[in-house]
């Protein structure tokens, strides 16, 4: 396998990382928020956090370890823990937005911001789904055309992908704060948590449906 090939997988792997992060969806929503309400490196960290989930994932499917995710049975069970999660950061943002009458200063913990958007994504099911379907697709492939050293570059590609998405979402919402105060910031935060909880409410009713 020459550079070339390898830098052209890399390349794709990457590629395949942007279309999993970019869709509008809970874990883009905190990122953003926490960017705006608490600057770069907390939105940065949350978008670590998911990358580090999804990289797990990732190398789980390559591995083989996936069949625990097929049953249904499982994935239900993912899917109300996910809905749990994000009720609770849903009803917390909300929370915040009608109690706040200023802007808060005083950064989140970034360590909390991290572990947020490890669980966000972590207990995602739809992430999981996609990793199951698309990802195990495309580590498939990986091993059909080049050996089976070829998956491992294909999660480092995917991984530098959702990477390089964090890091521009975070830095725009960094640059957009300087036009977001007071009131503003309040309703990005209201409406980013009734977001956020309806994802929960779907996630609920998508467990429910698995079991019925």
């Amino acid at each position: 396998m020459s550079v070339t090939e390898v830098t052209q997988f890399v390349l794709y792997g990457a590629s395949v990382g942007v279309l999993l992060a970019a869709p509008i969806g809970p874990i883009n929503i905190e990122i953003v928020r926490r960017g705006l309400r608490d600057g770069f490196v907390n939105g940065w960290l949350t978008g670590l956090g998911a990358l580090s989930a999804d990289t797990i994932y990732a190398m789980v499917i390559v591995m083989g370890m996936a069949k625990f995710a097929e049953h249904e049975s499982i994935r239900a069970v993912l899917f109300f823990a996910g809905a749990l999660m994000m009720a609770y950061i849903g009803y917390n943002s909300i929370r915040s937005a009608m109690m706040t009458t200023e802007v808060d200063t005083v950064p989140a913990p970034r360590g909390r911001s991290y572990v947020t958007g490890f669980l966000m994504a972590a207990l995602n099911p739809f992430g999981i789904v996609y990793w199951l379907t698309v990802g195990a697709g495309l580590a498939a492939d990986a091993v059909n055309r080049f050996g089976q050293h070829a998956a491992p570059m294909l999660v480092v590609g995917v991984s530098l992908g959702i990477f390089a998405w964090v890091t521009v979402i975070s830095t725009l919402a960094q640059i957009s704060r300087r036009f977001v105060t007071g009131k503003a910031m309040q309703w990005i935060t209201g409406i980013s948590g009734g977001l956020i909880l309806g994802y929960g409410v779907w996630f609920l009713i998508s467990g429910l449906r698995l079991l019925g």
